[in-house]
């Protein structure tokens, strides 16, 4: 079954970003294209059909806010790690540990684009992929953003930090320091663990500092994707 996507903003993403993806369009009979999807529509000559409201509805088969257009694309289409080292002077990746969430994935990478991280690593296995829920969270930025898919994470880290990246582990424990006190280097990779278990120790091993996010007593622990956020906003700020 292919995969749907659905949303002006997450079609005009794919359609600039990686318009071999899409397969085929489908609007609602009546349905007014904004000028920028249509000329992109038209550019790379992706096939796309006006279709009755009721056929519409059967194909995507679900309720959510589709504003009258859907695509059918293939599989995301994921980079190797190689393509995410540029030789530019400042660089982050993110290196994510087990995130199963698909809206904390979404929301990951849409920060990710909004601060200008280079690309984004996860795990085979044990972590959500980029599925067209990621992409509706993301708001269609999936396709903005470099994603290496890797079998051993700690390898990775290795060959990111034999390329010059110091590691900085988002990692709750006594000895790790508060952000606010982090100054990050120029190549970096921020470690992101999982929602309930956080990072694995073998990971942290790798790091070459270990951070903490301040939180009040009430509650002890930020959602993967809010912390994100604020790493990279901080991040952002030492640039």
């Amino acid at each position: 079954m292919p995969n749907i996507v659905f949303g002006k903003k997450n079609i005009f993403s794919i359609i600039k970003n990686s318009p071999s993806l899409v397969e085929k369009i489908y609007v609602v009979k009546g349905f007014s294209f904004d000028n920028e999807i249509y000329n992109l529509i038209k550019t790379n000559n992706l096939k796309w059909e006006s279709i009755e409201i009721k056929e519409f509805q059967t194909i995507l088969n679900q309720n959510v806010n589709h504003q009258n257009i859907i695509a059918y694309v293939k599989d995301f289409q994921y980079s190797q790690l190689q393509d995410l080292i540029s030789n530019e002077k400042k660089q982050t990746i993110l290196v994510l540990d087990r995130i199963q969430d698909p809206n904390n994935f979404g929301a990951i990478i849409r920060s990710s684009v909004l601060f200008g991280a280079n690309g984004i690593v996860i795990l085979d296995r044990n972590q959500t992929e980029v599925t067209p829920a990621v992409i509706k969270t993301s708001a269609g930025t999936a396709f903005e953003m470099p994603i290496a898919k890797v079998t051993n994470l700690a390898n990775a880290l290795n060959v990111l930090k034999q390329k010059g990246f110091w590691v900085y582990a988002s990692y709750l424990s006594d000895d790790s320091v508060d952000l606010s006190n982090i100054v990050f280097e120029d190549k970096k990779v921020i470690l992101i663990g999982s929602e309930g278990e956080g990072l694995t120790n073998k990971l942290v091993s790798h790091s070459d500092f270990k951070f903490k996010i301040k939180t009040s007593n009430i509650i002890d622990s930020l959602n993967a994707s809010v912390a994100t956020g604020i790493i990279l906003f901080k991040a952002n700020v030492d640039q």
